[in-house]
């Protein structure tokens, strides 16, 4: 994203070079509005996806499955989300520090709620959610790229964080 220009971008997508111009200041504000676009289509999914009154376990399944579906679904948005990542990552590494604690917010309360309810064993709920965003950003990497199964990939990372999470019993 770097080495492309404005102008770039305004042939590849079929546009003159005066709205590509006339409705971005520049590439950062571009990249910005690249990235609240695909935020937009997805977060609001996921929150109502945490918020339905179901186990923590469920709700943690639903959550890795949405968001998997989508990248599966719209490979070129998750693609570009990407490439903006790196961009102001790049220009910034502290640029999307603020956003990413944000995001992990709803899964630290969905991890506390589960421990509250008894359904989830005792850990630190900061800690796995972001372990939970950093598996599931590198699986959109490779959803993106066409680089993994979908199907296999939801399934295993799901097993893997219900094991993470789930409480254990003792037998009596």
């Amino acid at each position: 994203m770097a080495a492309t220009s404005l102008n770039a971008v305004a042939e590849r997508a079929g546009y003159s070079r005066g709205a590509v111009h006339g409705n971005f200041d520049g590439k950062d504000a571009l990249a910005a509005a690249v990235a609240e676009s695909v935020v937009g289509a997805l977060g609001p999914e996921l929150q109502r996806v945490l918020a339905v009154p179901e186990p923590s376990g469920d709700r943690l399944a639903a959550y890795i499955r949405t968001f998997l579906r989508y990248c599966t679904d719209h490979p070129h948005a998750v693609g570009a989300l990407i490439a903006v990542v790196e961009y102001f990552g790049r220009l910034d590494p502290q640029h999307y520090g603020e956003r990413a604690a944000a995001a992990l917010e709803d899964l630290v309360g969905l991890f506390e709620d589960g421990q509250r309810r008894g359904e989830m064993r005792a850990f630190d709920a900061r800690i796995m959610a972001f372990a939970v965003r950093t598996v599931l950003d590198n699986a959109a990497l490779q959803l993106s790229g066409g680089r993994a199964d979908a199907a296999e990939l939801t399934t295993e990372i799901t097993a893997l964080f219900a094991n993470a999470t789930r409480e254990e019993r003792n037998p009596a």
